[in-house]
């Protein structure tokens, strides 16, 4: 009698932060596979698998050692399949798990709508399957498939509390531009309800606001659900929650001339989901209240449960991997 197949080997390799939260709504996809991550700083949630972590390297000599650091992960671990949403650790680990036999699934980060990302663009040669997450993408990823968000919209499953709640991600860029905003409303007792902040990284700490520097994901999550508003900046992982509890967030992007993010990308997100009505940008201090005052008077967003095809694609792609090694998933 023949021993039975053995499990598809998955190798998540993901950035921390929003990457992360992006690759965790896929994890119902992963069937029975043997599961592994490989993140590059340490994670604040509670992982479906063994997690490795390596060097944090930003477009610099150590993406080198990332690459050491996969061949000995690799030479223990022999993964079938990576699998990843960004951002740039998997450039060099796809590279070298293709010595290994490994093949990859790459899904362009939500973030990005008109342009890809760079990592995107250094993925598309190398990945076995790509899949781009807005369909204005489609003329720069000739070879990659259109099969709607990572985040579907949801009905929301539970009433609001009736709070104000503030989410800018874990970047450790700080966001003060937004925090004296806020400080300064809640000075004039212009804030229409309770507030609760999760700062990230301060530089001129606000005296009026509660703030937390970072909370763990699933009472993040649970926060975001509660909130009758959402202020957030526009990285896809925490915009892409917000959309998936059928919530409508005001959107503050973070900009590089002020130093808190290395680009502009939050911007071209930002107003991709204002034209498809999905969220409120705010530009200036100026605006704030009205968009504060506007949200928290309008009725919840109206969600129809809508089928999510990238998860199915997902799914799809790996049960078909996994019968051509004639492994089980």
């Amino acid at each position: 009698m023949s021993a039975p197949a053995r499990r598809l080997r998955l190798c998540v390799v993901s950035s921390v932060g929003g990457h992360l939260r992006e690759v965790l709504d896929l994890v119902q996809t992963f069937g029975d596979s043997e599961v592994r991550f490989i993140v590059n700083d340490a994670v604040q949630v509670s992982l479906p698998g063994p997690v490795e972590q390596i060097a944090h390297a930003e477009r610099d000599a150590r993406v080198l050692w990332n690459a050491i650091e996969a061949i000995e992960s690799f030479s223990r671990h022999r993964p079938d399949v990576l699998l990843s949403t960004g951002a740039g650790p998997i450039v060099p680990l796809s590279i070298i798990g293709k010595l290994f036999g490994a093949q990859t699934i790459y899904i362009e980060t939500f973030g990005s709508v008109e342009q890809p990302s760079m990592t995107g663009k250094l993925m598309a040669p190398l990945a076995d399957r790509l899949y781009y997450q807005w369909p204005e993408l489609a003329p720069h990823f000739p070879h990659g498939r259109y099969a709607g968000p990572i985040f579907v919209p949801q009905p929301a499953q539970q009433p609001d509390d009736g709070s104000l709640f503030v989410a800018v991600g874990t970047s450790p860029r700080g966001f003060d531009r937004l925090m004296r905003w806020l400080d300064a409303l809640a000075r004039q007792g212009a804030l229409p309800g309770p507030i609760e902040v999760q700062s990230g990284t301060l530089v001129n700490y606000p005296f009026l606001i509660n703030t937390y520097l970072n909370i763990p994901s699933d009472i993040l999550e649970q926060k975001l659900a509660c909130a009758k508003v959402v202020i957030c900046h526009a990285g896809a992982g925490i915009v892409g929650t917000c959309l998936r509890l059928g919530k409508r967030p005001i959107v503050v992007p973070r900009l590089s001339r002020y130093d808190e993010a290395i680009n502009d990308h939050q911007l071209m997100l930002a107003k991709a989901l204002v034209r498809s009505g999905q969220a409120i940008m705010v530009s200036d201090e100026a605006q704030l209240r009205s968009a504060i005052d506007l949200a928290w008077s309008s009725p919840p967003p109206v969600v129809a449960p809508v089928e999510h095809r990238l998860r199915a694609a997902i799914a799809s792609d790996l049960r078909e991997l996994a019968a051509r090694r004639s492994l089980r998933i």
